[in-house]
């Protein structure tokens, strides 16, 4: 049985993947692979390897990329891989009506949150969807909300109108907003801390459960909660790692 002092998790999410070292509860990254294939894993995990093998672990939403990604990474001889799916042993099953259904990155960023808590947290979310997850003391996913992400709903305004633009998240987001950048901003950012304290409410999440919060356009949306929130930009790798650890490859 390989060692799991080092797992290397790769994460093939919807707009990309990313790539991040774990060490303990340490995650070095995550860091955006430029390309979805060996020659861009092998030129980040270099340097966070550092010439150790390690338990490397390819993960996400799209079993065929994954298998694919799989392929070409045990080709590189930087230690053993494994793919973790929905099935992963690893990874406690989730409590709700249609388990099948229920997302791999969901299920480990709530496994993450509670290892880290040390009790039922909430996980709130922001990349391509914009997630909140209710988790309970044991690391399993007892469900949630899923919405559209920050990025993605601008580029629908952009594209779905004839002349509102595609506007950078970073900036002024006050109301009442008085130029059209920022009216989209607020509409956005506003809208969907809103939309996240009432999700957190309907959860029943009182002010003595962790809330983490996760995600690439989670920095944007943070300064908007009224939430006090735990910002982890590694959570979803740290989960993988953390399954990998509890039902590691033979």
């Amino acid at each position: 049985m390989p060692a799991t002092d080092i797992v290397l998790v790769i994460d093939v999410g919807n707009s990309g993947a990313k790539i991040g070292a774990v060490r303990g509860d340490d995650v070095a990254g995550p860091v955006r692979l430029p390309r979805v294939d060996g020659r861009a894993v092998r030129e980040l995990a270099a340097p966070m390897l550092k010439g150790k093998e390690a338990v490397i672990a390819v993960a996400g939403s799209h079993p065929s990329r994954i298998e694919g990604l799989v392929w070409e990474v045990k080709k590189l001889r930087l230690g053993t891989v494994v793919a973790v799916g929905p099935d992963h042993k690893g990874i406690p099953a989730p409590s709700v009506d249609k388990p099948e259904q229920a997302g791999v990155d969901r299920r480990v960023q709530v496994l993450a949150a509670t290892h880290l808590a040390g009790m039922a947290t909430a996980v709130v979310s922001c990349g391509t969807a914009l997630t909140v997850d209710i988790g309970d003391g044991d690391g399993a996913l007892l469900g949630g909300a899923i919405a559209p992400g920050l990025g993605l709903g601008a580029k629908a305004l952009a594209e779905g109108t004839a002349r509102l633009p595609l506007i950078d998240l970073k900036g002024e987001a006050g109301m009442p907003a008085r130029d059209t950048d920022s009216a989209i901003r607020a509409g956005l950012l506003l809208g969907a801390a809103g939309a996240v304290e009432r999700l957190l409410a309907a959860s029943h999440v009182d002010a003595a459960t962790p809330i983490y919060l996760t995600g690439q356009d989670a920095p944007h949306l943070q300064p908007h909660l009224e939430r006090t929130v735990r910002p982890h930009p590694g959570l979803g790798i740290l989960g993988v790692a953390l399954a990998v650890r509890a039902k590691p490859p033979r």
